[in-house]
């Protein structure tokens, strides 16, 4: 068995939330002792921007990282995958678009503010030898008929190209478990670890009211979820809350 512990980590924008303790040169010192103590191998990032990466040049020591901007004219945003690089190697990524055409960059469906893009990555544990894909991605926030064309779109992208021992989802879904989107990722296989018992993974009341006390962050696993366990991380590191949503860590065996 190997063991890997992941984390989905929608990191809060610095483009519209540049004040107060929401600015991102605050947050840093939380994001930094959050990942010193929780430790994870994998994670999947939203909402990073390229003016946080040199923030972040301390983390990136032993984390290596993959994965292209979504193409947007203003608020340029990376669905990016960070790894151990002590633990894994990168054999191959692409980010792909969630719409009618996921090989042109910067393509969306209509309505959706933004596009709206998956990075993929095959790693290949050194110990073991194990190769893993991991899909990381951000849906629309807006409309659930836009979710479900994007996610349909990215359940055919891992059911296309995925490989190996295990395949990992992780993302900020703007959807809660049982919803249509997260209904097409399990027809693949796919285990949700992020169920009704979680809770909101947002801090705000209004996002958490408008679904109904529900995660809208996931990180789905191909293996047996009764072999993994998955935590909100709902509490404050060096005085502040990292982000406006909840991160999730899971210890995936598998």
């Amino acid at each position: 068995m190997t063991n890997c512990r992941l984390m989905s980590l929608n990191m809060l924008t610095d483009g519209l939330y540049n004040f107060g303790d929401s600015r991102f040169k605050i947050r840093i010192k939380a994001l930094r002792q959050m990942l010193q103590e929780t430790e994870p191998d994998l994670i999947g990032t939203q909402e990073l921007t390229e003016r946080m990466k040199p923030y972040l040049e301390k983390e990136l020591e032993i984390y290596g990282m993959t994965g292209d901007g979504r193409g947007s004219v203003f608020s340029d945003e990376y669905s990016a995958i960070l790894y151990r690089k002590d633990r894994y190697e990168l054999l191959n990524s692409a980010t792909f678009w969630l719409s009618g055409t996921p090989g042109k960059a910067g393509s969306r469906f209509f309505l959706s503010q933004f596009p709206r893009i998956v990075t993929m990555a095959y790693l290949r544990e050194k110990e073991s030898g194990k190769v893993i894909s991991f899909y990381n991605t951000h849906l629309d926030h807006n409309f659930a008929s836009v979710r479900i064309k994007q996610a349909a779109v990215l359940a055919e992208i891992i059911r296309r190209t995925k490989k190996g021992t295990a395949v990992f989802v992780s993302g900020d879904f703007n959807d809660v478990p049982d919803s249509e989107p997260l209904k097409q990722l399990d027809v693949l296989g796919l285990h949700d670890l992020a169920d009704d018992r979680l809770g909101s993974t947002l801090r705000g009341k209004i996002g958490s009211a408008a679904h109904k006390q529900k995660p809208i962050d996931h990180i789905l696993v191909s293996c047996d979820p009764e072999k993994c366990s998955v935590e909100k991380l709902d509490r404050k590191f060096a005085g502040y809350h990292p982000t406006d949503h909840y991160p999730l860590l899971a210890d995936i065996e598998f």
